[in-house]
């Protein structure tokens, strides 16, 4: 994929470039990692996803409502909280944790963000806090 890299405005989160809306259009709906297979029956695809995956520090986060089918063909939804270290916007984060996915074989589950924020989160203090909203979504 030749796609350029996306770039946001620092101020208000808005896209600059058409990389960037398509990601956060992406984001909004519920197409997440787009549509793979269905979940393997019998079991829950979303069992084994954790509900957070954060890292050290200082940065910005997402919630994620998680969706698939569940070997009813009813629907199964988990939600989750992701970052990742080094990334500067929401839409990364969503990006990352969407990637992430696809690449542990859950290309069947789908992604929309509900929530966004930042986190402060240092284990060896025993703190976190968590506060603001993503201007992205």
């Amino acid at each position: 994929d030749s796609m350029e890299a996306p770039r946001y405005d620092d101020e208000t989160g808005a896209p600059l470039n058409e990389a960037a809306r398509a990601l956060i259009e992406k984001g909004k709906s519920d197409s997440g990692a787009g549509g793979g297979a269905g979940a393997p029956s019998g079991s829950s695809a979303l069992a084994g996803i954790p509900e957070v995956d954060i890292a050290e520090g200082k940065w910005k986060y997402v919630q994620i409502e998680l969706s698939c089918k569940d070997g009813s063909g009813g629907k199964e939804t988990k939600r989750v909280v992701r970052n990742t270290q080094g990334l500067a916007y929401h839409p990364d984060m969503y990006h990352a944790a969407m990637d992430k996915l696809e690449r542990q074989g859950l290309k069947h589950v789908k992604g929309h963000v509900i929530g966004g924020g930042r986190i402060e989160y240092y284990p060896e203090q025993k703190t976190i806090s968590i506060y603001g909203y993503s201007k992205s979504f």
